[in-house]
């Protein structure tokens, strides 16, 4: 469960070139719910260095198998719109 899923910022030259769509970062959470690593696999490559960066500052609940916490990996994706 995401605690904090910031939005990315849109890069100034996306929105000059009028670049819009999805971007998919593959993330890896720690014991604690802290990304730990994250990896931009699709969308328009100006988006994905702004959505690698707002995905490594979210926070998530820890994940436990049998009560103990455990790392896992995870898929978010990010909508960049010109229009709100």
């Amino acid at each position: 469960t995401a605690l904090s899923l910031p939005a990315p910022a849109y890069p100034e030259g996306a929105k000059r070139m009028k670049t819009q769509g999805t971007v998919t970062v593959e993330v890896v959470l720690d014991e604690n719910g802290k990304v730990i690593s994250a990896e931009a696999t699709n969308g328009p490559a100006i988006l994905r260095e702004a959505a690698v960066q707002a995905a490594k500052r979210a926070r998530f609940s820890p994940t436990k198998l049998s009560g103990m916490p455990v790392k896992v990996s995870g898929v978010i994706n990010y909508r960049f719109s010109l229009v709100p």
